[in-house]
């Protein structure tokens, strides 16, 4: 990949965010998300074959990632404001009371909950935070495998964040990032999975947490973007929801999303897992709340998941509505049934 960087910059097609003159903190936080998006890459290029993949970060103070296909190269990145405000919003601090899940669940379940409290090589944030990254690279990869399927006659460059000042509203590019969310949560119920896989002492119980705790870490990633929070660095945090809506924008709604992403990861549960007997209610209601309880400590007094719990029902028939459309468009499109067929995945 260094081979490659080096091109692309002599080209001036990327300018890559020099960080190593600042303090060692910062430096620390760079190198682990650089080296955790390089790693996810650099494996994944393997198994699919890919070449001239490049991962990078750019420079903007904003929250973003990006993957583009640029010169017959595979480029996903993430500015520099990532790592800070992703690290700062998933502090130890706001998942302080996180155990209070236990409390909200039958006696197996609260069980395993403190089980994983108490497990000295299990560090909640650090999950939930790496269940984030996983999320985001996962997005990005499946529009490099987009890219990669499909007969793209230019360079493209998609963005994770939603622009909502270019009303650029186009049904494919919806349907891509529909797809998009739909193989990243996969690929965090995989990794869920290899973390439970590395405990000490295991059963389904522990199992149905971490998929729970997982779910619920890209339920607040979207939340945090959703609320508008995501990119303030004062931690007096003002809520600016964006209004729903459906055929308008770069992205469907956060909520179209949110409930995608929830769907296709209870169905990949189920299907995955049929001895676990997953309850569609007990997983959402355990992501409802520690949603709840981080986000309570995120922003105080502010209700945040009562609004979102709200929204949701607000809008549940457009959200329905609009799913189905974006899913009946998905399977024609010829390369997400590609892609599909590649990976022997039922439609």
């Amino acid at each position: 990949m260094d081979d490659i960087k080096e091109i692309l910059i002599e080209k001036g097609i990327i300018k890559v965010f020099d960080y190593q003159e600042l303090d060692t903190d910062l430096i620390d936080t760079y190198n682990y998300f650089e080296n955790k998006f390089q790693e996810l890459y650099q494996c994944k290029a393997d198994i699919f074959h890919l070449d001239n993949c490049f991962f990078y970060i750019s420079n903007s103070y904003r929250c973003n990632a990006f993957a583009g296909r640029i010169e017959n190269h595979n480029i996903i990145g993430i500015t520099n404001g990532y790592p800070v405000l992703i690290k700062d919003k998933f502090n130890d601090n706001f998942f302080s009371n996180s155990l209070c899940i236990a409390f909200l669940n039958k006696k197996s379940i609260s069980d395993a909950y403190c089980d994983l409290h108490e497990d000295q090589n299990f560090k909640l944030n650090e999950f939930v935070l790496n269940c984030s990254i996983e999320y985001t690279f996962g997005h990005e990869f499946q529009h490099i495998l987009q890219f990669n399927s499909s007969k793209i006659s230019k360079d493209a460059l998609y963005s994770e964040n939603l622009d909502i000042i270019n009303n650029d509203f186009n049904l494919k590019k919806h349907t891509w990032e529909f797809d998009a969310d739909r193989m990243a949560s996969y690929e965090v119920l995989k990794y869920a999975f290899s973390v439970y896989t590395n405990l000490k002492n295991k059963d389904n119980e522990k199992l149905k947490c971490l998929f729970y705790i997982a779910l619920a870490s890209i339920v607040i990633t979207k939340n945090l973007f959703y609320f508008g929070v995501m990119n303030q660095f004062n931690q007096e945090y003002t809520i600016n929801k964006q209004d729903f809506y459906t055929k308008q924008f770069s992205h469907p709604h956060p909520l179209v999303r949110i409930f995608n992403i929830i769907d296709y990861f209870y169905d990949n549960v189920k299907d995955d897992f049929p001895k676990l007997e997953i309850d569609s209610q007990e997983l959402f209601n355990n992501v409802l709340g520690i949603s709840t309880l981080y986000f309570n400590n995120l922003i105080p007094n502010q209700n945040v998941m009562e609004n979102f719990n709200q929204d949701i029902k607000d809008n549940i028939d457009e959200i329905y509505r609009y799913s189905q459309e974006l899913y009946d468009f998905a399977i024609k499109d010829k390369s997400i049934k590609k892609l599909l067929k590649k990976r022997g995945i039922k439609f």
